[in-house]
This record gives structure tokens, C-alpha cells and sequence, in this order.
């Protein structure tokens, strides 16, 4: 009785081990500040990294060997999903990311880094990680990082990952806030009518057909000015002199005497 009585008790023991939820990380994953590029795509959202709030070490495996994942899951079904089975080794190849592409309905868990890639120390800069950054993901690895479908309601969290020895999640933040990404518009649906147009869009369109009629208006005055000249009466122009009919005046230089007058020089010989 009494060694039955133990079998039970290391069973229970041994059953609860193996199916206890991973820790809870008092950290809420977000988005960067609205000042942030491409901060919500039609296909990518960037998160801000949890430093220094995964500190504590598994026993199965070290720093460097433990790592940061980020689930993804679409909706509060593919939430529910991940919360059901968290708590068992994970099948990466179940739960791809190709998977949760075509389902819509389910998560899928990406690689950030290992453990020792997020320290305690201040940042000089704000360090972070683009969701949906890889575009090969179509025929790529179970946990690659490609883009969501547009108009998606995503929620994340990040997870402590023991790939040594229990290959389970061991530590996990909260979930994110529903993360919508941008909306993308059918150009056919798009409603062009001036009653849909902003305000700024009207003063601006008024502006531009203000400014085209000033200058057709200059155009048109311009055109009638050049015309007119055309009908202007003949003016008389009086052709040049010809060169023989010139009465050239002469002169004669003080240094220089006429042929017709003649002056004795005297002869040295004589």
C-alpha cells in the first residue's frame, strides 16, 4: 500500500512538472513611438525589445544557448491556440508560419535572439525587431519572419525558449494590445465624387483652375496684341545713298605737298 501510495504521488509529481505553464515576465510588448518609420505597414508592425526582463536562466540550458522568440498569433483564436499548448514541447513544423498564413485562425513563433543578446544595459539607441521583415517566407523554414496578411489583427508576446533540454517555453511576457495593420483600398472602390474631398484638397483645386484661367486669360491677351501689330499701316524706308553721289571734301596735310607745286633743292655738286 505504502509503495503504491509513492508510485501515485512521483506520478502526480511528475505530471505537473512536465505540464506547468512557463513563467509569467511582467512585460507588455509594443509597438515603437509614432516618430518611428514604418512603425504599422500594410504587412509589418516594429516591436520594441524586452531588455533585461528575461534574466532568469533555465536550468537546461545557459545565456547562450536559451533563447527570445516572439509569437505572433492572428486574432483571439490563434491567442487561444498558443495558450493551449505552451505548456508541451513545441512542434514548430505544426504551428509554421506558412500554416498560420493560410489558416488565419492560428500563431506562429519566430526567433529573436538568444538570451544574452538582451542585457541590462542602457541602449544608446532604441533597439528593435520588424515583424513580417522577410518577403522569401513563402517556401522558407516553419519560423520564418515573413509579412501578415494585410487588414490582420495581430497580438504578440515574447517567450524564453529552451531548445537543450525541455524544448518548451520556460518564461513568457503578456500579451500585446490587437495590433491592426494598415488597411489596403481597392483603387475600383475608391470614391472620387467633391463631396468625399477634404477641405484642404478643395482650396487647393480652386487655387490651380484660379491660377490656369490667369494664364490663358494672358495668353489670349498676348495672341490679340501680336495680331493686331500685323494690320499696322507701312512705314517708308528710305534706302541708302548711293556711294558714287557722296561729296567727299578734301585735305591736305601740313607734312604732305601737292604734285602741282614744285620746290628747288639745291645742288650740292654746284
Amino acid at each position: 500500500m505504502a509503495l503504491l501510495l509513492l508510485a501515485v504521488l512521483a506520478c502526480i509529481s511528475f505530471c505537473t512538472v512536465n505540464g506547468q505553464n512557463p513563467v509569467q515576465v511582467p512585460y507588455v510588448p509594443g509597438i515603437t513611438p509614432n516618430n518611428f518609420p514604418g512603425r504599422v505597414t500594410s504587412s509589418t508592425f516594429t516591436l520594441k525589445l524586452p531588455l533585461c526582463y528575461f534574466s532568469q536562466t533555465p536550468a537546461g540550458c545557459t545565456a547562450a544557448q536559451c533563447e527570445i522568440w516572439l509569437v505572433v498569433a492572428q486574432g483571439v483564436d490563434g491567442q487561444n491556440r498558443f495558450d493551449s499548448v505552451k505548456g508541451v514541447p513545441l512542434d514548430f513544423n505544426v504551428n509554421s508560419y506558412q500554416a498560420a498564413l493560410t489558416s488565419g485562425k492560428s500563431f506562429f513563433m519566430t526567433k529573436v535572439g538568444t538570451q544574452q543578446s538582451f542585457p541590462c544595459d542602457e541602449p544608446t539607441a532604441m533597439q528593435v525587431f520588424r515583424v513580417g521583415s522577410d518577403s522569401t517566407c513563402v517556401a522558407g523554414p516553419p519560423t520564418c519572419n515573413g509579412p501578415l496578411p494585410a487588414n490582420t489583427d495581430a497580438r504578440v508576446k515574447y517567450v524564453l525558449y529552451d531548445p537543450i533540454a525541455s524544448k518548451k517555453v520556460e518564461a513568457e511576457s503578456q500579451w500585446s494590445q490587437p495590433i491592426l495593420l494598415t488597411k489596403v483600398k481597392d483603387p475600383a472602390n475608391i470614391d472620387e465624387s467633391f463631396g468625399k474631398r477634404s477641405g484642404a484638397m478643395v482650396v487647393i483645386t480652386t487655387v490651380l483652375t484660379c491660377l490656369t484661367a490667369l494664364l490663358l486669360i494672358g495668353l489670349i491677351t498676348a495672341l490679340a496684341l501680336t495680331c493686331s501689330g500685323v494690320g499696322r499701316g507701312k512705314q517708308d524706308i528710305t534706302a541708302p545713298t548711293p556711294l558714287g553721289s557722296l561729296r567727299v571734301k578734301r585735305y591736305n596735310t601740313h607734312n604732305v605737298h601737292s604734285p602741282t607745286s614744285s620746290t628747288s633743292v639745291p645742288n650740292p655738286n654746284i
